[in-house]
C-alpha cells in the first residue's frame, strides 16, 4: 500500500516533468528563432533541432508512460532528469558553452532532482552537471558570428541573456516546484493516515483478542455457579429465596449468552450470522429491545422514509447502535429523542438528549482511542465509529443550541 502511494506520487510528478520539458522545448525554438534572425547569429540549426526532436519524441514516449504505467519509479524519475541533463548539455555544446547565459538552468535540474529524488540519485544529478559544465568549459563550439560585434555589444546581450535565464528560472521553479511539493506532501498525508489507520486496526485486533480470552476465563466461573445454583434449587427453600435464586440464574444465563457472541464472533462479523431484514423492523424491534433492556422512560423515536427496503445487518452494527444509545442514556437519564430518516442513498440517524453537551476537545478528536464522553476508557465509542466506517458510515457530534447533544449517523444504503 505504501509502495503504491509512493507510485502514485510519482506519477504525478513525472507529468510535472512533462509539463516542463513541454515548455523548454517551447522556449529553446523561440530562443532559437529569435538568436538566428533577430540577432544574426549563425547556429547549427540542423543539430540543435534533431536534438529538440528528440525532446519531443521522449516526452511523447513519457506521456504515454504516464497513462498507461502505474508503477512510476523514482528511478523513472532519475533518467528521465539524466535525460533532460543531457539535451541541455548537447544545447550548450553547439552554442557557446559557458559562455551562454542559459547555462545556468543546469541549477534547476539540481534543484528538481533533489526534492523529487532519493539522495543518491540527487547526488548523481549534482555530480553529473558539475562535470558537463566543466566539460563545457573546454569543449564547445564557438559561435564566430560575434566577431561582427564590437565586445560591448556581446557583453550586453550576454548580461540580457542572463536576465532572460533568471526570469525563466523563477518562474519555472516557483509554477513547478509548489506543485511537486503539493504531491509530495498528499502523498506524506496518504502515508500518515495509512499508518494510524493501521494502528487502529492492531488496536482493534487487540481489543479482540483480550475480549475472546476473557470470555474464556469468565466461563469457568460461571458454570461453577450454574451448578451451585442446580445444587440450591434442590434443596427446601423458602419461596422468596427461590424465587431470588431463580432470577441469579437466569441472569447467569444471560451472562454466558453474551459470552457466546464474543465467542462466536472473535472480533469479526461472519455473513451467516448476518440477516436479511425489513429496515423499519429493524430499527423498532432494536430500540424496543434496548429500551426494555435499560428500562427506559422517556423515549422519543420517529422513522421517517420508505420502509420497505430490506438490508443485511448484524449482531456488530446492532453493538455500534447500543453504545450510541448507552451514551446518550448516560448523559441524560430522563430524555432522548432517536429520529431515523431514509433518503434515496443513505440511512441517516440522529441520537439527541438533554445531557451537559460535549466538551471542544472531545468535537475535535472524536474516533481517536482513549477519547470519552464520560468517564471510562473510550473503548466503546473508538470500536463504534471503526465498525460504522467498515460500512461506509460517518458519525459527527455537535452541542445544540438549546442544550444537550447530537449525534448523527449516516450510512450509504448500498452498504448495509
Amino acid at each position: 500500500m505504501k509502495e503504491t502511494i509512493y507510485q502514485n506520487t510519482n506519477r504525478n510528478n513525472l507529468l510535472q516533468i512533462i509539463w516542463l520539458r513541454l515548455i523548454a522545448i517551447f522556449g529553446q525554438v523561440v530562443t532559437i528563432l529569435f538568436v538566428c534572425y533577430f540577432l544574426h547569429i549563425t547556429l547549427p540549426l540542423k543539430a540543435m533541432f534533431f536534438i529538440l526532436s528528440l525532446l519531443i519524441i521522449v516526452n511523447f514516449a513519457s506521456f504515454y508512460r504516464y497513462k498507461f504505467q502505474k508503477n512510476i519509479s523514482n528511478k523513472s524519475l532519475f533518467i528521465e532528469l539524466l535525460f533532460d541533463v543531457a539535451t541541455l548539455t548537447a544545447q550548450l555544446y553547439f552554442s557557446g558553452g559557458i559562455s551562454n547565459p542559459f547555462i545556468s538552468l543546469f541549477l534547476l535540474q539540481v534543484i528538481i532532482g533533489a526534492i523529487l529524488l532519493q539522495k543518491t540519485y540527487a547526488w548523481i544529478i549534482v555530480v553529473i552537471t558539475i562535470f558537463c559544465y566543466v566539460w563545457l568549459s573546454f569543449n564547445y563550439q564557438e559561435l564566430h558570428s560575434f566577431q561582427h560585434h564590437q565586445q560591448g555589444d556581446f557583453f550586453d546581450l550576454h548580461l540580457h541573456g542572463m536576465l532572460v535565464s533568471y526570469v525563466v528560472a523563477s518562474i519555472l521553479l516557483l509554477i513547478f516546484i509548489s506543485k511537486i511539493i503539493k504531491n509530495l506532501k498528499e502523498r506524506d498525508e496518504k502515508i500518515n493516515l495509512m499508518k494510524q489507520q493501521f494502528l487502529e486496526k492492531e488496536q482493534v485486533i487487540n481489543m479482540g483478542l483480550l475480549a475472546t480470552g476473557t470470555a474464556h476465563e469468565l466461563g469457568t466461573p460461571l458454570s461453577i455457579i450454574s451448578v451451585i445454583i442446580g445444587d440450591w434449587k434442590k434443596i427446601n427453600l423458602t419461596k422468596d429465596l427461590l424465587k431470588d435464586i431463580n432470577l441469579i440464574e437466569e441472569q447467569v444465563m444471560n451472562c454466558k449468552k453474551i459470552l457466546s457472541k464474543i465467542l462466536s464472533s472473535s472480533g469479526k462479523e461472519r455473513l451467516e450470522q448476518a440477516t436479511m431484514k425489513n429496515i423499519r423492523e429493524f430499527f423498532d424491534e432494536m430500540i424496543k429491545n434496548w429500551a426494555k433492556l435499560r428500562k427506559i422512560k422517556n423515549l422519543n423515536y420517529h422513522f421517517e422514509g420508505k420502509s420497505d427496503k430490506k438490508i443485511l445487518l448484524n449482531d456488530v452494527l446492532i453493538q455500534a447502535f447500543f453504545n450510541i444509545f448507552d451514551n446518550a442514556l448516560a448523559a441524560s437519564p430522563n430524555f432522548i429523542a432517536i429520529d431515523i430518516l431514509l433518503t434515496e442513498n443513505n440511512l441517516v440517524a440522529s441520537i439527541k438528549d438533554k445531557g451537559k453537551g460535549f466538551d471542544n476537545k472531545i468535537i475535535k478528536q472524536i474516533g481517536k482511542p482513549n477519547i470519552t464522553t464520560k468517564n471510562s476508557s473510550g473503548l466503546g465509542l473508538f470500536l463504534t465509529i471503526n465498525t460504522l466506517s467498515r460500512f461506509g458510515g460517518d458519525l459527527k457530534i455537535n452541542n445544540l443550541s438549546i442544550g444537550g447533544a447530537e449525534v448523527l449517523i449516516t450510512i450509504p444504503l448500498k452498504n448495509l
